[in-house]
């Protein structure tokens, strides 16, 4: 038997605007774990957030780097 994958949309379109820590992890559905070591494996690219906020740039490389919030369901065939 062959597994297939279904993305769900989410309920919500992610938007790209600044946004902090917390409520980028908490946007893309990651732990904040998860999410500080994927901005520290790119922070010479991305830089440090100004005033605890990601820009419009930042928040674009993440998504661009590690790919749009979305959920993946196994479903068995």
């Amino acid at each position: 038997m062959s597994q297939s994958a279904k993305v769900v949309v989410m309920e919500r379109p992610f938007e790209v605007k600044p946004y902090s820590k917390k409520e980028l992890y908490e946007r893309i559905g990651i732990s904040k774990y998860i999410f500080n070591r994927w901005v520290k494996a790119i922070e010479p690219q991305l830089g440090k957030p100004i005033g605890g906020v990601y820009s419009v740039r930042q928040v674009l490389l993440i998504v661009e780097t590690f790919g749009m919030p979305c959920q993946i369901v196994n479903q068995a065939a």
